[in-house]
């Protein structure tokens, strides 16, 4: 009995989870563009791109220009190493813990040191929140199109710069040449 909302839960997560990522991707990259772009990463310059994959600097240059390609090298960067939000925050909060237990075994510590600690931690948070808050704004001030259109029922025909060429057309014969 306990096994059927288990399962029930973990279909919902799934599609939770898969509802959302669909709304994420908004584009395909090519399987063409994927392979620059993963040659890229790999190898971290042009030249050796277009060594490996054996294309023209112009054509490797337009393809990493393409949004969704920088946009998948961007986010391959910022997941991998360090860099990546969760890792950087682990690896912190592992120096904190490490200065923590030093201090009390040692006895000798200064508040400074660790008080300086959590002060970093605290910024780096304040900081990725602000980027984030950044980035669903940018996200929601979506642009919007605009039609605009051009009423020329007021001017008769024959007036205005358009009329004057439509007369000039009209009226003029054609010479064959």
């Amino acid at each position: 009995m306990m096994m059927l909302p288990k399962i029930i839960l973990d279909i919902w997560c799934l599609f939770c989870y898969n509802s959302n990522m669909s709304k994420q991707i908004s584009t395909r990259i090519s399987p063409e563009g994927l392979e620059v772009a993963n040659a890229y990463l790999e190898l971290g310059n042009i030249p050796a791109v277009c060594a490996r994959l054996a294309i023209g600097e112009g054509e490797c240059s337009e393809i990493l220009a393409k949004r969704e390609i920088k946009q998948y090298v961007d986010q391959v960067y910022l997941d991998t190493g360090y860099r990546n939000r969760f890792k950087l925050a682990e690896t912190l909060d592992q120096i904190i813990d490490q200065k923590l237990e030093e201090a009390h075994e040692s006895e000798i510590y200064t508040n400074k040191d660790l008080a300086d600690l959590v002060q970093l931690a605290h910024k780096m948070r304040i900081d990725e929140m602000k980027a984030q808050t950044d980035l669903e704004k940018a996200k929601a001030a979506n642009i919007k199109n605009q039609t605009n259109v051009q009423i020329n029922g007021e001017v008769p025909f024959g007036q205005g710069n358009y009329g004057e060429l439509m007369k000039k057309l009209l009226k003029e014969p054609v010479s064959d040449v």
